[in-house]
């Protein structure tokens, strides 16, 4: 999602007792200086955000990510599998994922319906046009305070779509070698454009377990926090119990 850790702490605050979250501002997202002109934003540079962070945790970590933290999430976990107890991945939006020619066209013409306006509106607009557009009829829903958070990370849009690296090739052969538990989720209600990757997912990562949330889509985290935990919660407890 085009947004900071910021995003993160409606879910966290509503987390069970003794289960502590911990939210990740990714490299260029947020309304911190950039540490160059962006050339490189992509899964490596976010991979390494989330590694520091998992060497930094007591023990391994549960890692749960949303959107386009899912892809560098599956590269840190590939990386050093060692640094966390599970992963939960929710509505990754990449091509990658699947193992069907059939698949990847379906998907392209459903990303295309998807996320052309955006595109387009960030050439005429730049990242704030871009946002907007993002967002769409989403923000009659939302508080100011929750959509400024998202305006303020609109320097990275441009990076977000296109001008950033593109993503690492981690394909079905690189996910069949996955060995932490995973948890991939999808609201019964997304979008073609996530839903159909996500299932990918799934279906390539060994002994993955797919949970299709009920009335929900891709903003759950956004608009359902408590909810979000519970799926967070119950996976985390599942784990933990098997081990």
């Amino acid at each position: 999602a085009a947004g900071d850790a910021r995003i993160w702490q409606p879910v966290i605050a509503v987390l069970p007792d003794g289960m502590r979250g911990i939210a990740l501002t990714l490299t260029y997202f947020g309304n911190a200086p950039w540490p160059d002109d962006g050339g490189n934003f992509g899964t490596a540079i976010h991979a390494e955000d989330i590694l520091a962070a998992a060497h930094a945790a007591d023990g391994p970590v549960h890692l749960v990510s949303w959107s386009y933290g899912v892809h560098p999430s599956i590269a840190a976990v590939l990386d050093q599998p060692n640094l966390f107890a599970s992963s939960l991945f929710f509505e990754g939006a990449l091509p990658h994922y699947f193992k069907r020619k059939s698949e990847r066209a379906a998907y392209f013409q459903s990303w295309q319906e998807l996320f052309n306006p955006v595109i387009k509106a960030i050439e005429a607009g730049g990242g704030e046009a871009g946002i907007e557009a993002l967002l769409g009829k989403a923000v009659r829903y939302m508080t100011p305070e929750r959509i400024a958070i998202y305006r303020e990370n609109a320097a990275m849009m441009p990076l977000l779509f296109g001008n950033g690296q593109d993503p690492a090739p981690i394909g079905p052969d690189e996910l069949a070698t996955i060995t932490v538990p995973c948890c991939v989720a999808l609201g019964a209600d997304t979008h073609p454009t996530f839903a159909m990757p996500t299932r990918a997912l799934a279906e390539a990562i060994p002994a993955a377990k797919l949970v299709e949330v009920v009335k929900a889509h891709h903003f759950m985290p956004e608009f359902e926090p408590a909810r979000f935990a519970q799926m967070v919660a119950e996976w985390v407890q599942e784990v933990s119990s098997n081990t």
